[in-house]
């Protein structure tokens, strides 16, 4: 047993098999969903971990874009989960519940600091082309998912992995209703859903368009989600499934093949890391000014690099990503582990394609689709004691980039900062934040959830 740097029993699983103070200002108009104020300590009944209630008194908080997602994190957390596998769990539940943006045929990057390790990384699985090229097919990626988030469990998760995807299945086998957040994006994308008998099937049964409070199932995703979950992702990428997989979405007109799916790896790398007085910043991709380099700066030059992202946006190289079906999502725990995601079907609802009968759509493979967000998630850390301060997630579009960007200029550096920037209107965006004012582990009661009123998605804690 080792101990967590508060005052709790700290448990972790072992990696496995090849998977390796501050008060800012406040004036961009955002809901604060709900504030911490509990005691800075919390315990865990060791006997009932794994099950809601075992941690008592403040366990952290998430916020996302899908209400029934956040709330299955926000149940891990009390079990006594590490940020890392409320991640886990909410991204998996993203599949079932808004799988225009989160899908097992998909991916993300995300942002991980595990304060017992003192690190800051980055777990890097967006979806990638296949090596199939054909102008008679639709170019589709390499699911990333599966292998994605079993890196994240295995290197900085305390629960099972199968415990994390469960309610996931039990969604997708039993029906679940269908949130605003998730209607949002099915009526922005009617015209397509009709266009795709397999998105139509799930989204516009029998012609009739799905409404808030219907029930959405796919008891072919529940399998899926079934031997994920029994097997861990072997079998999906090296097994007789990965095969079975990449052969009916050749048939469908895809470009996956069997290699494809066995030689995939997500990758862990190190974090752009920005000076903001005695904090950190760290971000998952640097500015491409930089040609790929990390970012170390000094303090007061965090809005010179807010600048060089926003010189991405508006060189035109990034218009492909306007309409980009991205999401993105906060969560920290009562250790101050946190973890910031985007997630990506490259267009909203994906290619529209994939293997049908294991209930899988595949990203869309086109390259101005595909590429990787213009700055990603971020958190900002002390890394002298590694205390959490800040964490932020958006969309990765021009728009979400230029809202994130604003967002953290008003906030790290002070009022009427982001007043020269434009927020681009072109295309959805929206933005998640947890912002600790005075730092926790110390001061949970200084921690602010703030979910995009834009959006409809929900930020929880206790």
């Amino acid at each position: 047993m080792r101990l967590s740097k508060m005052c709790v029993p700290y448990f972790r699983s072992t990696d496995v098999g090849s998977m390796p103070t501050r008060k800012p200002s406040w004036r961009i108009a955002f809901a604060i969903a709900m504030t911490a104020g509990l005691a800075a300590c919390s315990s865990t009944d060791t006997e009932n971990l794994g099950q809601i209630g075992a941690v008592t008194g403040y366990f952290g908080g998430v916020v996302g874009d899908e209400p029934r997602a956040v709330r299955n994190a926000r149940d891990v957390l009390s079990a006594g989960g590490t940020a890392a596998d409320a991640a886990v769990a909410l991204y998996a539940t993203m599949t079932v519940t808004k799988s225009s943006v989160a899908g097992i045929g998909g991916g993300g990057v995300c942002v991980v600091h595990d304060r017992e390790s003192n690190k800051v990384e980055v777990l890097d699985f967006w979806p990638r082309a296949g090596t199939r090229t054909s102008a008679s097919q639709t170019a589709t990626t390499i699911p990333a998912v599966p292998r994605g988030l079993y890196a994240l469990s295995a290197r900085y998760g305390r629960l099972q992995w199968g415990s994390l995807l469960s309610q996931a299945e039990q969604y997708a086998r039993l029906g679940v209703p269908v949130s605003r957040s998730l209607v949002n994006d099915i009526e922005a994308n009617r015209d397509r859903i009709a266009a795709s008998p397999s998105l139509s099937a799930i989204f516009m049964p029998n012609g009739k368009t799905l409404e808030v409070g219907d029930r959405i199932r796919s008891v072919n995703l529940a399998a899926l989600l079934t031997s994920l979950r029994v097997k861990g992702p072997g079998e999906f990428y090296n097994g007789a499934l990965g095969a079975d997989i990449a052969n009916a979405v050749e048939a469908a007109g895809g470009t996956l093949t069997a290699d494809d799916m066995r030689g995939y790896r997500p990758e862990w790398k190190a974090a752009t890391e920005v000076k903001v007085g005695n904090e950190t910043l760290y971000l998952a991709y640097p500015p491409r000014s930089t040609n790929g380099a990390n970012v170390i700066t000094q303090g007061g030059e965090l809005a010179d690099i807010l600048n060089r992202y926003l010189a991405d946006i508006t060189s035109g190289n990034q218009s492909g990503q306007a309409s980009a079906g991205r999401s993105g999502f906060v969560v920290v725990d009562r250790a101050a582990n946190a973890v910031a995601c985007v997630t990506t079907m490259n267009t909203p609802f994906g290619a529209g394609l994939g293997a049908e009968a294991f209930g899988l759509n595949l990203a869309a493979g086109d390259a101005a689709q595909a590429a990787t967000p213009l700055m990603g998630p971020a958190l900002m850390v002390n890394p002298f004691v590694w205390e959490y301060y800040y964490g932020i997630a958006g969309t990765g579009t021009p728009a979400g980039a230029t809202k994130q960007i604003a967002t953290m200029a008003e906030d790290l550096i002070g009022a009427g900062s982001a007043s020269g920037i434009a927020l681009n209107s072109n295309g959805p965006s929206s933005v998640n934040i947890i912002r600790c004012l005075e730092g926790t582990p110390p001061h949970p009661e200084s921690c602010q959830f703030i979910a995009d009123p834009a959006g409809g998605g929900m930020a929880g804690t206790r």
